[in-house]
């Protein structure tokens, strides 16, 4: 009985220490067919499942991002239950500057960059939020499992994709 309590006190002190990265991750992926709670709580359970075998080769917050990702990604791969107009605004993870304007202007941008990285797919999407992050490549490279060079590419892909996106909504705002 020693040893649950043991692993209960290890997993309350990782999930606290840790609860931003993984309601990040929930919000990003959560949708109305797949809500926070519910992700949150699976990401819980796969933390749980897979805390005795986290051999600390890596930070503990590149094994809790890693496990919160996958779990998010499986959900929607698992049950098709993935709308990406749907997902939770990126927005509503960032604090807003004091200055009014300066906050208005930053609302649209972030409501701007929200709406095109909701665009991605379920492993661009976590890329570039892990790059938006200020991730190291190596330590996105941990958490994603792909080599640094695969991640400096993809995420330069992305970028062109994005910046593409951009281009064709301007485009089609001008032709209104």
């Amino acid at each position: 009985m020693k040893r649950q309590s043991d692993k209960e006190q290890r997993f309350l002190a990782v999930t606290d220490s840790c609860k931003e990265i993984i309601a990040k991750v929930c919000l990003l992926y959560a949708s109305p067919s797949a809500p926070f709670e519910d992700l949150y709580q699976e990401v819980l359970v796969s933390l749980w499942l897979g805390l005795d075998s986290f051999r600390g080769e890596a930070k503990m917050s590149t094994w809790i991002y890693r496990t919160a990702l996958n779990t998010c990604i499986t959900w929607h791969r698992t049950s098709g239950r993935h709308n990406p107009g749907n997902t939770l605004s990126l927005d509503s993870l960032i604090v807003e500057p004091a200055d009014g304007q300066e906050a208005t202007a930053m609302k649209e941008e972030l409501a701007e960059l929200n709406r095109l990285v909701a665009r991605l797919g379920p492993i661009d999407k976590a890329l570039i939020t892990l790059w938006l992050d200020e991730k190291p490549y190596d330590e996105i490279s941990h958490i994603m499992g792909l080599s640094e060079a695969n991640i400096a590419v993809r995420i330069h892909r992305i970028k062109e994709k994005l910046s593409r996106f951009a281009a064709e909504d301007a485009e089609g705002r001008q032709t209104l």
